[in-house]
């Protein structure tokens, strides 16, 4: 008999025991339905300062955090009621990785949210419940946070408006309410996180250079070669040794001699370096590849950032084919797919009148095309030049029209009033006829858009021999022109080479439009990674990297201020 009864003590015990376990999960576990009713209150009133977002970043941010949490009767969406669940610390791993994206995780106080996420962690102990205040606000941080870093993943720190007006591009569009609510209920936070990235191959062969060179840093860099004589191949000069450290850092040089003697491997090396920084691959380090080598490694990983950043703005869909003109590189690629299929130099325009950076569309070609002449270079440069030579217009076939429209009528320049040329709403329009002094050349390409700007021929090829081709007023100058043009009229009945050569020797004007408008995107790289794997760097010709840098630093709008046109006759 004395079996059951100790059984059945036994089984009260169990029962009383599993009675406290359930009371004291109750205990341990906040009510939902006021953490809920607390992040309603908190949505509402938008309480809640977070670090590191200016006005209208928070108003945007603010509206993805109202809209989600209305969406799911704002329950708390990091928390069962216990504590912080997983995807809390998913999310803050996530922000600490963000230096892997050029982003810096100072910019989401990860710290303070990290402090935050533990200390209402209870780990499975049975202890009080939260404080549902802690609770509500710690869920709003972390949404808002969410948010905030997948804003910056999808179109980047800041936006194209802050660091230049004339940058023309349209945000990645991704419903990141959306996307958080799927990464919620899927445990995937990190995995929504990372579908946001920019899926274009450059850009991820950017973060492994990315990675690269910050590693380089974190083993100190790489030194400072002094000033002096050229270093040639035979030279014998201490600096030698040093310049060969320099380039096994960077990767140019393997490892090889040691001496003090420049030789074969070293000059290889050197036009290596060259090639990847746009000098002229002369093999001798002379002052402008001196500057090169002696750039700190720090300046080139916060480069290789600012352009990881750049690409965030980057349309979702390049096309098919395309044509792409990079400013600082001074170079044009026709692209199908990945691959360039045709490439040539360029010259784009100068510091006083940069080539404004944009995605349009050629719709059509040009053949001896005139030159409608722009008011500003109208009044600053064609009106002196007339008024000290009367005979100025007529040996530059230049006519002036009584406005753009198509049925004006041409105006004698004894009957111009010269001092309202160029004004803005002056009644004429001076036009240049197709001819060997058009700046235009014999071939213009036609994108339609706000900045009047489009690609063209040009009578100074010369330039293009030069390695920086910053002349123009802000068209683009294109070396092979009528490669160019075959290339987009192909399929067409004036699409070969010999009818385009044919039609341009008539002198008559023609315009020829495409079968298919061909997307063209002016972008402003100073840092990629090549087809052979290989990092190059430009310099930051219309100084955008500094002002993008300053923006994403500071959190203000850096000024786009240029310095003052220098006076041009020859080109747009």
């Amino acid at each position: 008999m004395r079996r059951p009864v100790w059984s059945l003590v036994a089984a009260l015990l169990l029962v009383g025991i599993c009675a406290l376990i359930v009371l004291q999960l109750r205990k341990a576990q906040a009510p939902l339905g006021q953490v809920a009713k607390l992040i309603h209150e908190r949505v509402r009133q938008r309480e809640l300062a977070f670090p590191k977002s200016d006005q209208s970043e928070r108003a945007r941010n603010w509206a993805l955090v109202s809209e989600f949490y209305k969406k799911r009767s704002y329950r708390p969406a990091w928390s069962d009621g216990r504590g912080p669940d997983r995807q809390s610390y998913e999310l803050a791993e996530a922000l600490r990785a963000a230096a892997l994206e050029g982003l810096n995780p100072n910019d989401y106080d990860v710290d303070t949210l990290e402090v935050r996420i533990r200390r209402l962690d209870r780990n499975g102990v049975l202890l009080e419940a939260p404080p549902v205040p802690a609770l509500a606000n710690l869920d709003l941080r972390l949404t808002y946070t969410y948010f905030q870093y997948a804003n910056h993943l999808l179109n980047g720190r800041v936006s194209t408006a802050t660091v230049d007006p004339d940058w023309v591009t349209s945000p990645r569009d991704v419903d990141l309410v959306g996307n958080l609510q799927v990464a919620t209920a899927r445990r995937g936070i990190r995995r929504a996180l990372l579908g946001l990235l920019p899926q274009d191959p450059a850009y991820h062969r950017l973060k492994d250079a990315l990675v690269l060179h910050a590693g380089i840093a974190r083993e100190g860099g790489w030194g400072v070669i002094h000033s002096g004589p050229p270093l040639r191949l035979g030279r014998v000069d201490p600096r030698v040794p040093l310049l060969r450290a320099r380039l096994r850092a960077s990767g140019d040089l393997s490892n090889g001699d040691k001496g003090r003697s420049f030789d074969r491997a070293l000059e290889r090396a050197v036009r290596v370096f060259q090639m990847r920084h746009g000098l002229e691959p002369t093999g001798v380090v002379d002052a402008a590849t001196l500057d090169a080598l002696n750039v700190p490694v720090g300046a080139r990983v916060r480069q290789i950032q600012l352009n990881m950043a750049r690409r965030r703005w980057l349309p979702l869909d390049l096309g098919r084919r395309y044509v792409v003109v990079n400013v600082p590189d001074f170079t044009l690629d026709v692209m199908e797919g990945k691959r360039s299929v045709l490439h040539m130099r360029v010259v784009v325009g100068k510091r006083g009148s940069p080539t404004p950076l944009f995605s349009d569309k050629i719709t059509y070609v040009e053949l001896n095309p005139y030159w409608n002449i722009p008011s500003e270079i109208a009044k600053d440069e064609i009106v002196p030049l007339v008024r000290d030579d009367e005979s100025y217009l007529e040996a530059n076939q230049i006519k002036v029209l009584s406005g753009p429209q198509e049925d004006a009528t041409e105006v004698a320049p004894s009957d111009v009033d010269w001092g309202k040329v160029g004004e803005e709403d002056a009644p004429y329009l001076l036009r240049q006829k197709p001819g060997r002094t058009n700046p235009l050349g014999k071939i213009k390409f036609m994108c339609p858009n706000e900045h009047d700007v489009y690609l063209h021929d040009t009578p100074a090829g010369h330039l293009f021999d030069l390695k920086e081709r910053d002349f123009s007023h802000g068209c683009i100058r294109v070396e092979r022109p009528m490669d160019l043009a075959e290339y987009l009229l192909r399929g067409t009945a004036d699409g070969s080479r010999d009818r385009i050569q044919a039609l341009i020797e008539t002198g008559e004007r023609k315009a020829i439009r495409l079968p298919e408008p061909v997307p063209v995107h002016i972008l402003y790289w100073t840092a990629w990674v090549d087809d052979k794997g290989l990092v190059q760097f430009r310099d930051d010709l219309y100084e955008h990297d500094r002002r993008l840098d300053e923006a994403i630093r500071s959190g203000t709008e850096a000024q786009f201020q240029i310095n003052a046109p220098e006076k041009e006759t020859e080109a747009p």
